[in-house]
């Protein structure tokens, strides 16, 4: 009796981890180093949602329409994107091989940060507050995930310095 009691509460807890563990996201709409989403964990800003699906593709959506994706759908299960110390912004499968990649390896030169902006772009700030990749999809449709090219870093940096373009989360 003691012993599947005891069972019951261990599980009944480890249901409650896993459910915190899902996504550990800094705020609804900030995904900080270190932290990752889960199958079924979202960033969320208004009509905006960046999604890691159960089917192992990352989709970010305006309200139900699908503005970009990873392009990893059914190509694993139990996957997570994740924002490593390093720089790099990563999906990986249950047995840790990596589908897709911001590409920002080294880039970050502090606590950098991942956010779903009110625009509807996903962008990727260092440590100085500077982007360093994007999405792109400001109320664009777009179906590939890209790393930021000189030009739309450039007209992020405008876009920042007018005021425009939020810079914290």
């Amino acid at each position: 009796m003691a012993l599947s009691i005891r069972i019951a509460t261990t599980f009944a807890l480890a249901m409650v981890v896993a459910a915190t563990l899902s996504a550990r996201v800094h705020a609804a709409n900030v995904l900080l180093q270190g932290y990752y989403l889960n199958p079924g964990a979202a960033l969320v800003n208004g009509a905006y949602t960046f999604i890691m699906q159960n089917d192992c593709n990352l989709v970010l959506y305006k309200t139900s329409q699908a503005l970009c994706s990873s392009r990893t759908y059914n190509m694993g299960t139990a996957c997570f994107f994740t924002l490593q110390f390093d720089g790099n912004a990563v999906l990986y499968t249950e047995l840790g091989v990596a589908l897709f990649s911001t590409s920002t390896y080294g880039l970050n030169d502090g606590s950098h940060y991942i956010i779903l902006q009110s625009d509807g772009n996903e962008v990727m700030y260092n440590g100085s507050g500077t982007p360093i990749w994007a999405t792109g999809t400001n109320g664009f449709f777009l179906t590939q995930i890209e790393p930021l090219d000189a030009a739309t870093l450039e007209s992020l940096e405008h876009a920042k310095s007018a005021g425009v373009l939020s810079e914290s989360p």
